[in-house]
């Protein structure tokens, strides 16, 4: 099997420590994939059209781990199953393909596509799944889950008019955004669904989604109801005393009118 080659956008396949393998190897096991399927080595590839089986790809690794993520400032080969997220962070999600077809066998996957599935939930773990699928490959789909985690509840959305395919082909172009939703074509040469057997002809498919970390809203405090106004006390005894106090006003001013008219 022919070496992947790709220098610009995966030359992180090549240049890999072997200390980055095994820790995503130690952290491959919180993630999951399906179905279950034959596998094969680097050295004795598959004999016909099957996608991501190669379990010990000197760059990649287990193959069956077909998504990955990492922050979008992250350098490209800080890739993993389980990732932390914060609020608004930016994330970017990737698919590898690999037709494992022996290339001496000239076997090419036809409609070949890929589809991210994104979780619509909020909570503190959220596992998008990636997809491959391809009309004349056996199994016809293969999947991978990746984690991403947070210590607060969050949901992810994805960025529109960010997906892209890279091989040893092309570099980056744009795929349509129903790669969220339908799922895309994807090829090594393009957006064809063709992929040839061999490592030469493997590529990727990244997407960037947003992290919502939702506000807690503050508490409106409850007013404080106003105190009742202390009216004056109306009983008998005070109207009483209210009319005596007004004769006896009464009296003394008809007496100094009276003074004042003698």
């Amino acid at each position: 099997m022919r070496k992947f080659t790709l220098k610009k956008r995966l030359g992180l396949l090549v240049v890999l420590p072997v200390a980055t393998l095994a820790t995503a190897s130690a952290v491959y096991a919180a993630a999951t994939f399906g179905p279950a399927r034959p596998t094969y080595t680097w050295a004795s590839p598959a004999t016909s059209i099957t996608f991501n089986s190669i379990t010990d790809n000197p760059v990649f690794g287990d193959e069956r781990q077909l998504l990955k993520a990492r922050d979008v400032n992250s350098s490209t080969n800080s890739y993993a199953t389980q990732t932390t997220v914060t609020d608004n962070e930016e994330v970017v999600l990737e698919v590898y393909f690999h037709n494992n077809a022996a290339s001496n066998l000239n076997l090419v996957a036809h409609n070949t596509q890929v589809k991210i599935s994104l979780p619509s939930n909020t909570a503190t773990t959220l596992s998008p799944t990636g997809y491959i699928s391809a009309d004349n490959a056996t199994p016809s789909q293969v999947w991978a889950t990746a984690d991403l985690t947070s210590s607060q509840p969050f949901s992810i959305t994805y960025e529109p008019g960010t997906a892209k395919l890279y091989t040893n082909y092309v570099n980056g172009i744009v795929l349509s955004d129903n790669v969220v939703t339908t799922g895309t074509l994807v090829g090594s040469n393009g957006a064809d669904g063709n992929v040839p057997g061999c490592s030469q002809f493997s590529g990727y498919v990244t997407i960037r989604v947003r992290v919502h970390v939702p506000t807690t809203p503050t508490p409106t405090p409850t007013p404080t109801p106003a105190k009742p106004a202390v009216l004056p006390n109306t009983g008998p005894g005070d109207v009483i005393g209210l009319f005596g106090g007004a004769s006896a006003v009464a009296a003394a001013g008809h007496f100094v009118v009276s003074r004042r008219r003698k």
